[in-house]
């Protein structure tokens, strides 16, 4: 894709134990367009998180990027020193964490969180142009009373108020992508909607690139142009939002597509997938999904399968793919 913005090029991240490395994220590789959203889906510890956390290298021990490329507009992240790198976090490349509560500082105002991120990278703005600044950047995402919220603190907001001082604080330096880690987790439906509709009318103004990482397939379906399926460290399935939804092409995308209630269907009970995801310290051999999968036969517990394209710009690893084809008589 000539027009990548973000470039994963075979990212291994992995934690040392005293039994050797243990494999995160295994082997990815993404591209993010410019101006575009990726969606990142996957049940809870099929390395996601990680993934987001590898490209902001922030990487908590002993965990450790062990190879791989992450080019930002052709330059590795990964190969440049921690000063240049704390230069990037804000200014070209932002994230937004899981829980805003244990995100922001509940002893610092809001405004001086925001204006702290602002001056990292602006040092020669004065307190009151970083002030006027932040105040605008909670009105941008659509805070009421901007000029009060500014000297509130953390706990005196909502959940759906401080998400949008996460996404303003994210922002407050106009970066080029944004990485969402699940930012409308524990918030109510409504508050779920206008979080959504607030980072779609953000990127319709600032053109930015945005990963969208959930386990949410509805908040995909709504926001992503393209989705990667994770599943024990690795992306089983990529396409775009439409292949994904209407032709998924691995096992285990049908069954997470086939848990989700729909109302134009008629259904007694929803699908579910038995079991639970392998953790990275006991990985099964040849396919990982395989002790889970309905279509599982028997070279799936010893071949790997590779991610390979079964349909214009969709792919999947799966070695029984095209599904259709493999389980017509």
């Amino acid at each position: 894709m000539t027009d990548a913005l973000l470039r994963i090029e075979d990212l291994r991240t992995v934690f040392r134990s005293s039994g050797g490395d243990i494999p995160a994220v295994d082997g990815v590789s993404l591209e993010v367009p410019q101006g575009r959203t990726l969606g990142i889906v996957g049940e809870s510890g099929c390395g996601k998180s990680m993934l987001s956390l590898s490209v902001m290298r922030l990487v908590p021990q002993p965990g450790r990027v062990a190879t791989g490329r992450v080019l930002l507009d052709g330059r590795d992240l990964l190969a440049l020193p921690n000063s240049a790198i704390r230069d990037v976090r804000g200014r070209d490349v932002a994230m937004i964490f899981q829980e805003p509560m244990t995100s922001l500082n509940p002893v610092h105002s809001i405004g001086d969180q925001i204006m702290e991120a602002m001056r990292a990278h602006d040092g020669g703005a004065s307190n009151a142009e970083l002030r006027e600044r932040a105040v605008e950047a909670l009105r941008r995402v659509r805070i009421p009373a901007p000029e009060r919220r500014f000297t509130e603190y953390p706990h005196q907001l909502s959940g759906g108020m401080r998400q949008r001082v996460m996404i303003a604080m994210a922002l407050a330096c106009a970066p080029r992508l944004l990485i969402a880690d699940e930012p409308t987790t524990a918030l109510d439906v409504t508050v779920q909607a206008q979080i959504l509709d607030l980072l779609r009318d953000l990127q319709a103004e600032t053109g930015m690139s945005i990963i969208l990482i959930t386990h949410d397939l509805g908040v995909v379906a709504e926001m992503a142009d393209e989705v990667a399926v994770m599943y024990a460290g690795r992306v089983v399935e990529r396409g775009t939002a439409r292949e994904i939804f209407e032709d998924p092409q691995h096992p285990y995308t049908l069954g997470l597509l086939g848990s989700i209630p729909r109302l134009d269907e008629e259904r007694e009970t929803l699908l579910a997938i038995d079991g639970t995801v392998p953790p990275p310290f006991a990985l099964p051999p040849g396919c990982r999904f395989a002790p889970r999968c309905p279509f599982m036969i028997s070279p799936c517990n010893d071949v790997v399968p590779p991610l390979r394209v079964v349909a214009d710009g969709h792919l999947a690893a799966c070695i029984r793919a095209p599904i259709e084809a493999a389980l017509a008589p």
